[in-house]
């Protein structure tokens, strides 16, 4: 039987990826892995014992004592909103000396210049716009900052306000020197890019290779725009899926098959679900109910139809002081895979946040943290916000703005 070039691709990924995890022993000292969660008001979602999104960003802001770097999809600050006391802050770390940078993607700086605005001008704080347009037509969908080159945070939070106070989101505060060298590696070579510099990624790709414990590793993509050491996010994600033996959880904004411009379909995650479904592996997905739009709900039906694959939608109650644009909605992208190895990151899982876009993302194999992952997934799972998907039904997306 013939296996085609994209198959051995997967299957020489997979095998590699699980092969790795046996060769290396566990951490003699593991760094700190800190899960930390954003719920919206007037909730009852469960933080599982985690500590709120904009106090954690505050103790590592106000802890940075050289260098501060910020990679966002947009900056949309509220007075007297969760964001400000981050926002002044940043303002104070620059005040006392702390060289801080911050790259933003281009097409969201016009939509939300307000935010951004503040800190253009200011005495050690430089900003630059991101535009891949040349290159993939993607953007910048990453959201991490970088603090002192000694630790980083990373997760589905936009620096927004809303997600704050008013989206369910996950992220880490991650204290290892490693990962912040990595994530320096790809925020150097971005913010260089931006600021003119075309050979950005041939100098990225000349570096010497990071070498990651198996037990917790940077992803990120697209592939070909990543240090030597930080490996195709698709890749391991496949590998990760085609690796479960017991049980998938997943929780995401959306899941796509859609390709724009183009007839064909992003089926790499899809044929992997249904591999994991078809060797007796309970896969359970959560969804925004932003994704009951078509055809993004056509795909999620498709699948729910499948024995062993379980598909639920959440949707957050209204806030009761009125209305809030992109707001009150599960917004993480987190996936547990049997009993310790967790996957946390930016991606929603479409062609073009894996193909197009800047995403970074973590995989770790350490039980505590998938303990944790696994009561706020469980939390919205049997909780009052989140239905079952019907296959045969017809449904109408929630008004987003």
């Amino acid at each position: 039987m013939k296996v085609n070039k994209k198959k051995r691709f997967v299957i020489l990924a997979a095998a590699v990826f699980f092969l790795c995890l046996g060769a290396f022993p566990d951490f003699s000292e593991a760094p700190a892995f800190e899960v930390v969660c954003s719920v919206p008001l007037e909730t009852n979602i469960s933080r599982a014992g985690t500590r709120d999104a904009a106090r954690v960003w505050l103790e590592m802001i106000q802890g940075a004592g050289q260098a501060l770097d910020v990679a966002e999809f947009y900056l949309s600050g509220q007075k007297g909103e969760a964001l400000e006391p981050v926002v002044q802050a940043i303002l104070a770390a620059a005040r006392r000396g702390v060289r801080v940078r911050i790259l933003c993607e281009k097409t969201m700086a016009g939509t939300y210049p307000e935010t951004l605005r503040r800190f253009r001008g200011q005495p050690n704080i430089q900003t630059r716009l991101f535009d891949w347009k040349t290159l993939t037509g993607g953007i910048l969908h990453a959201k991490y900052f970088i603090v002192d080159g000694r630790e980083v945070f990373l997760g589905s939070q936009n620096f927004d306000w809303r997600s704050l106070a008013h989206i369910q989101e996950t992220g880490l505060r991650i204290r290892a020197p490693l990962f912040a060298q990595a994530l320096q590696y790809i925020f150097e070579a971005d913010w260089q890019f931006s600021g003119g510099d075309k050979a950005a990624y041939q100098k990225l790709a000349a570096r010497p290779p990071l070498r990651f414990p198996a037990d917790a590793f940077l992803v990120a993509s697209p592939a070909r725009f990543n240090p030597p050491g930080v490996h195709d996010a698709l890749a391991a994600l496949v590998a990760l899926i085609d690796g479960a033996r017991k049980r998938l959880t997943v929780q995401l904004l959306s899941y796509s098959l859609e390709i724009e411009d183009s007839r064909g379909k992003f089926t790499a995650i899809d044929q992997a679900l249904r591999r994991a479904a078809r060797r007796g592996v309970r896969v359970r997905m959560l969804v925004a109910d932003w994704n009951l739009r078509a055809p993004q709900v056509g795909d999620l039906q498709d699948l729910a139809r499948l024995p062993n694959i379980e598909v639920k939608f959440a949707a957050i109650p209204a806030y009761s002081r009125g209305f809030i644009p992109y707001a009150r909605v599960v917004h993480s992208k987190v996936m547990r895979v049997d009993d310790d190895i967790s996957w946390v990151g930016t991606s929603n899982w479409g062609y073009d946040y894996f193909y197009r876009s800047r995403n970074v993302e973590t995989v770790l194999r350490l039980p505590a943290v998938a303990r944790i992952l696994d009561e706020i997934f469980l939390s919205l799972w049997n909780g009052p916000y989140v239905h079952k998907l019907d296959p045969d039904k017809e449904y109408q997306a929630p008004k987003i703005n």
